[in-house]
């Protein structure tokens, strides 16, 4: 650190280290705004999303939930009619391998 008698005999020296203060202060200045604006968009962002969640009323997912539950039925009981269809060919096979 320059003491103040060497700022007190060279002036330059004592305005070129607050410039240089004062540049960093700003630089830094700088990033926090960034950061708050960045940061203000997320905000923003999550906020929209969290809006159209709550859009769908209890009703709506509800019914969404029936209508998912109807068609995990349905799709349960088309994987059991193929899974024994499966099993009527695979009986069917060994039974011709087992005439050769």
């Amino acid at each position: 650190m320059v003491s103040d008698a060497a700022e007190a005999a060279d002036p330059a020296a004592g305005w070129e280290r607050l410039e240089r203060a004062a540049r960093s202060a700003a630089s830094s200045v700088a990033d926090w705004r960034s950061r708050a604006r960045e940061a203000e968009a997320e905000v923003d962002r999550l906020r929209r999303e969290l809006e159209a969640v709550g859009a769908a009323t209890p009703a709506d997912a509800a019914g969404e939930l029936r209508r998912l539950r109807a068609e995990n039925a349905l799709l349960s009981s088309r994987t059991d009619e193929a899974r024994q269809r499966i099993q009527t060919l695979l009986a069917r096979l060994a039974m011709l391998e087992a005439r050769r």
